[in-house]
Parts: C-alpha cells; sequence; structure tokens
C-alpha cells in the first residue's frame, strides 16, 4: 500500500490542492475550511449566474440611467467550519508515515581495515558472528557480538530497532464505522463531521436524533434519507482496500436479499381481506422493516394479532399463527422518520415458522384461500338465508342505534358486499364482540361455515341480556 498515491486521493475539490483543515459538505464534497461552505463552492455542483441586467425601454434609450445598485447585504454568520474527523486523521497518518519513511534511521557502515592511531601498534579487528539467535555460543559470545553490533550503530540511530506500525492496518481502523465496527460502505458524513455506513445511520435515527459519538443534534431523517457519500472517504476505500469494499458491499447485498426472502409481519391487529386500513409507523424496528418492504417490486407485509398474556397453550395462542397479507398503496414520509402507510389487505396466511429479524417477526408462510363446499354440509340453511339473517340483524342494530353510529357504520365498513365470502368478513368487523372470537374466521376456509359461525354470534347476542336492553358500544 503506496501512502503517496493515497495521499493523492486528499486533494480539495475546489483549489485542487492538497486538503487543508478538510470540511465535507452536504453535497459529499470535501473542500478546505477557507472556501464558502454554502453553497457549495464547486461550478459542477451548483451553477452560479451572474445579476440579470435591467430591461430598457424602447423610448428612453437616450436618457436612460440605470438605478444604483442595492447596498450589499450583510455576509451572514457563519459558524466555523468542522474539521472532517476522518479524513483529518487519514492525513495525520499518512504524513506520518511519509515523514517517517523520509527520516528513517541509517546505519554506519565500518570498513574492514580502520587506519590506527599512530601512538598505538596496529591491531586486527575481530569478527563476531552477529546473528546468535541459535543458541550454540556462550555468554561471552554474546556480549561480544552485542558490544560490535553497537559499535556498527550510527550515534544518532537507537540501538532497538522499534516495529514499523502497519499502514493498512490503522487505515483500515480510521476507515471503519463506529457503528458497526466494520469497513465504511456508502460512507455519509453528518454535520457534526463524523462519517458512518449509509444504513447504520439510517438504523441510529430510528432510535436516536443524535450523532452516535458527539451527540449533537442532527437533522431529520428527510435530510439523510437521499444523502450524497463522502466522495473523498469513498475514492480511498476503494483505492485502498478494493476487494474488501466489493466484498462488503456483496455482503450488505445477501443480508438484505435474506432479509426480504422471509415476509415481514406486523403484530398490531386483526384484518380481514379486502379492506383498507391506515397505519403509523414510528417504533425503530417497524420503521426498518417498512423501508425493506418498499424495496420490493410489490411491497407487502403481514399482519397478526398480539397473543393474549397469560393465555397459554390453546386455541387462543393458535390464533395468532394466522393473520393477513396487507400490500402498501401509498407511504407518507415525515421529516423525523415516522411513516403514514395506506395499505389494502390481500390474502389470509397461517405462519409456518416464525423467528426474528433486527427486532421485528419474520416467518415462512401459506396462504389461505377458500374451497368449495362440501357435500356433507347440511342444504339448509344456504349461503342466501344465512346472508338474509344477518341484514335483517343489522338493520336492527340501525334501528335502535343513534343516527352518529349508523353514519359511522357506513362510512367506516362501507356497504355490504354480495359475495358470501366478504360478506362474512364485513359482518364480522361489525358485530360489537371481541377481536379474539372474531379471529376464528381466519382458518376457516369455507364462506358457509364463515357465515354459520356469525349466526351463531348473533344468535348469542340476541339472547345477552346488555343487548336486548340497548346497551351497545360502538
Amino acid at each position: 500500500m503506496d501512502a503517496h498515491a493515497l495521499k493523492a486521493a486528499l486533494v480539495c475539490r475546489v483549489c485542487d490542492l492538497p486538503l487543508l483543515n478538510p470540511t465535507t459538505l452536504p453535497c459529499g464534497h470535501t473542500v478546505c475550511s477557507i472556501h464558502p461552505r454554502v453553497p457549495c463552492p464547486r461550478p459542477q455542483c451548483s451553477p452560479h449566474s451572474g445579476p440579470s441586467r435591467p430591461r430598457i425601454p424602447p423610448d428612453s434609450r437616450v436618457n436612460y440611467l440605470p438605478p444604483p445598485p442595492p447596498a450589499p447585504a450583510p455576509p451572514p454568520q457563519q459558524l466555523p467550519p468542522k474539521p472532517d474527523v476522518t479524513i483529518s486523521k487519514i492525513i495525520a497518518l499518512l504524513d506520518r508515515v511519509n515523514n517517517h519513511s523520509t527520516h528513517s534511521p541509517t546505519v554506519r557502515t565500518r570498513p574492514d581495515t580502520a587506519p590506527s592511531p599512530p601512538d598505538r601498534p596496529f591491531k586486527r579487528q575481530r569478527l563476531y558472528q552477529v546473528d546468535d539467535d541459535d543458541g550454540d555460543g556462550d555468554l561471552l559470545d554474546h556480549l561480544r557480538a552485542s558490544a560490535a553490533r553497537q559499535r556498527e550503530t550510527a550515534p544518532y540511530a537507537p540501538l532497538l530497532t522499534p516495529e514499523q506500525p502497519s499502514l493498512e492496518k490503522e487505515l483500515l481502523s480510521e476507515l471503519s464505522c463506529e457503528i458497526c465496527f466494520m469497513l465504511l460502505y456508502n460512507p455519509v458524513t453528518t454535520p457534526c463531521q463524523h462519517s458512518f455506513c449509509a444504513k447504520c445511520l439510517h438504523r441510529s435515527l430510528d432510535h436516536s436524533p443524535l450523532c452516535p459519538l458527539c451527540r449533537d443534534e442532527l437533522p431529520g431523517f428527510s435530510f439523510f434519507e437521499d444523502h450524497p457519500c463522502n466522495e473523498t472517504l469513498e475514492t480511498l476505500l476503494v483505492t485502498a482496500f478494493p476487494d474488501m469494499y466489493i466484498e462488503r458491499g456483496e455482503a450488505l447485498a445477501i443480508e438484505e436479499r435474506d432479509a426480504r426472502l422471509d415476509t415481514p409481519i406486523f403484530v398490531c391487529t386483526l384484518i380481514f381481506p379486502g379492506h383498507p386500513t391506515a397505519l403509523h409507523f414510528f417504533e425503530p424496528r417497524y420503521r426498518l422493516m417498512l423501508r425493506r418492504c418498499l424495496e420490493q417490486p410489490i411491497p407487502a407485509f403481514g399482519m397478526v394479532m398480539p397473543a393474549r398474556q397469560a393465555s397459554g397453550t390453546g386455541v387462543q395462542a393458535a390464533q395468532t399463527d394466522y393473520g393477513t397479507m396487507l400490500e402498501v398503496r401509498s407511504v407518507q414520509m415525515l421529516a423525523d422518520g415516522r411513516s403514514m402507510v395506506e395499505t389494502w389487505s390481500t390474502f389470509r396466511f397461517r405462519i409456518l415458522e416464525r423467528g426474528t429479524l433486527d427486532g421485528y417477526t419474520v416467518g415462512r408462510i401459506e396462504p389461505i384461500e377458500d374451497i368449495p363446499d362440501s357435500p356433507a354440509l347440511p342444504p339448509a340453511p344456504s349461503n342466501t338465508e344465512l346472508m338474509d339473517i344477518c341484514t335483517g340483524f343489522l338493520n336492527q342494530l340501525r334501528r335502535g342505534t343513534a343516527p352518529w353510529v349508523v353514519q359511522r357504520l357506513n362510512n367506516v365498513y362501507g356497504p355490504p358486499p354480495a359475495d358470501p365470502a366478504a360478506f362474512s368478513y364485513w359482518v364480522a368487523l361489525v358485530l360489537p364482540i371481541d377481536d379474539y372470537e372474531k379471529a376464528k374466521l381466519l382458518p376457516i376456509r369455507s364462506a358457509r361455515l364463515r357465515l354459520r359461525l356469525v349466526v351463531h354470534w348473533i344468535e348469542q347476542l340476541n339472547n345477552n341480556w346488555w343487548f336486548t336492553s340497548g346497551c351497545v358500544i360502538f
């Protein structure tokens, strides 16, 4: 790894000189601190346009005097720029390595025959083996070899040569993300001049709007959603660690692909197929889940009910294995990272295997489809008769409740569908019963059996004293 080649990549994007007190702008360009920061001083980044000339009327060109120029506005008060922490450390590291290689200690060689002083007789120099690592000599030979080594060393050179610092190791440490502690990938620099992986920074903003290192308050999530990468850091990464950078990208792609293979599941409430649902995503784990869903060709996720506490193992616990798939129709991303999502429920599913990925539930699902009614079922009552019983009960509810309740039923649930399969879900949504009781419709594959269960609920409501007395709460 050549330190001079890496140093050549650390140049200012404006003056093309080595970076001096580098600072990274929101556009991803790193410039010297002496250059203006807002807007970006690079012409390719923010095109400059001079003041437009005033238009002279045709009938007053002779004695036309241009209006006086406006008074110059005072320059905005700007705080001194903060240096880019990562790039500043890399510049100091490369300078230290280059200086160390330039002023490396030299060893003075002693000639084989040196002139002796005139007042002393010539004495033959004894040659001792300097390499005494084999351990065959005695202590006297070791001391003689050490003395010979010291005589052949320059006065300003250290007796023990220190171990040279590994440029690759130190540079890899500086180019590592402080969140995932791996090589930076798509590095993004915050206004406080700390650099992180783009996905790691998004994950951090899901939990806190503060910088993970200095705890300065960062802009909202929308500021970093499509934030450009730090071009200087990306150039250093590709130049210094090209193979490792490619492997890092492939590992992230495999991780995202594995995350999309499993079906993300939102544990929230009961949803039946064929109905719109508006959701509010604010928890960090579900914000991450939504971003991954939006990367799919058809963004969708499952919805199941939470298990009742202290429910144990039984029918109620098994009902949480059934849910409804929601297809994302529209998303409104808020500035702080929260989202308002409109969905449409499409089909039912059963969870065959579930797990946890980054805090939210994922699973392997099996779609549930209706099958034709079995001939073993009694022919009477028919689907039409069961639907008439439900319609009569709903008319009874409308006559015995306040007008605002009727209006809410029409606005929220809409008109009743004509399909028996969808009609059973629609009636279940309207009935004032527990959601865990309504969830028993999800595993049933026959429309007639679902209608019979709904009629059973209606009969129970008619037999309850609180319902017949008019104490219905919606």
